[in-house]
């Protein structure tokens, strides 16, 4: 973890509701893995005074560069999304516990709902990248959204299925029912067991703790989580688990395994 300046290479609109910024990473700055996350400091200024957590969306050591999706959803990330190229970021990261390997012999199955894209795209290249030395099968990637016009134009993995509520593009469906179909071998097969992997809103998350359950399969979810301080210290993204006990989705996560959390509190 360190905290820099990271001067803005790209900030695009990749669809109607999602934006993607790319950084310069210093090579001493740690390497982001799949799940981790980072905190900017938006403006400069004490307004908005707290830093906001972003899921890193892609990494390449090669040429030093960091991306995040995010979308617009208040003051603070307005101003992001008017921060231009050549101009700089206050970053801290990487931050949190990102995703294990997956089992020997599975087959990932990695979801993303939402803004939960950004962390289920890196994940997706990366265990693609691994697939053949980490003994595991080549991943699917399932995202979802409610309509076409969502869809953030991007270059997407290979295995990657699109779905949408509405049926606009792609698989007319939940992204829920998409993995289901995905690990039952409408796509690749049902010779290799799944592995679940998934970012996004928690009614899915619940959803996908269910059907990992009802296959007996592993389950790794990142939590979206509001968080005050990144690092540990505010207690203010605190995490229900199904014990009873607390958890931090900054400092003890933000990934999980997803059969421990009360998706119900969330």
């Amino acid at each position: 973890m360190r905290r820099f300046d990271a001067p803005i290479l790209e900030n695009r609109e990749l669809s109607r509701d999602y934006r993607r910024i790319e950084v310069e990473w210093p090579p001493d700055s740690g390497v982001p893995r799949p799940g981790a996350f980072l905190t900017v400091g938006v403006s400069g200024t004490t307004d908005p005074l707290l830093r906001r957590p972003f899921a890193v969306s892609g990494f390449d050591p090669r040429l030093g560069r960091a991306s995040f999706i995010f979308q617009i959803r208040g003051p603070a990330t307005r101003l992001l999304a008017e921060r231009r190229p050549g101009t700089s970021l206050d970053v801290l990261g990487p931050l949190g516990k990102g995703f294990p390997d997956p089992p020997r012999g599975s087959r990932p199955i990695l979801t993303g709902g939402g803004i939960g894209l950004g962390p289920m795209l890196f994940a997706a290249r990366d265990f693609r990248n691994r697939a053949a030395s980490g003994g595991w099968e080549a991943p699917v990637l399932v995202l979802g959204f409610r309509t076409a016009a969502q869809v953030p134009d991007l270059d997407l993995p290979e295995g990657t299925m699109i779905c949408t509520d509405d049926g606009s593009t792609g698989m007319k469906g939940t992204a829920v029912e998409a993995a289901d179909w995905a690990a039952a071998g409408g796509r690749y097969g049902p010779e290799a067991p799944p592995s679940y992997y998934a970012c996004g809103p928690a009614p899915m998350m619940a959803a996908l703790d269910r059907l990992a359950a009802s296959r007996n399969a592993p389950y790794w979810a990142a939590v979206e989580q509001w968080m005050a301080c990144g690092v540990g210290a505010c207690m203010g993204c605190a995490v229900r688990l199904k014990d009873g006990s607390f958890a931090r989705a900054c400092a003890d996560g933000p990934v999980f395994d997803g059969s421990r959390v009360d998706w119900g509190s969330m």
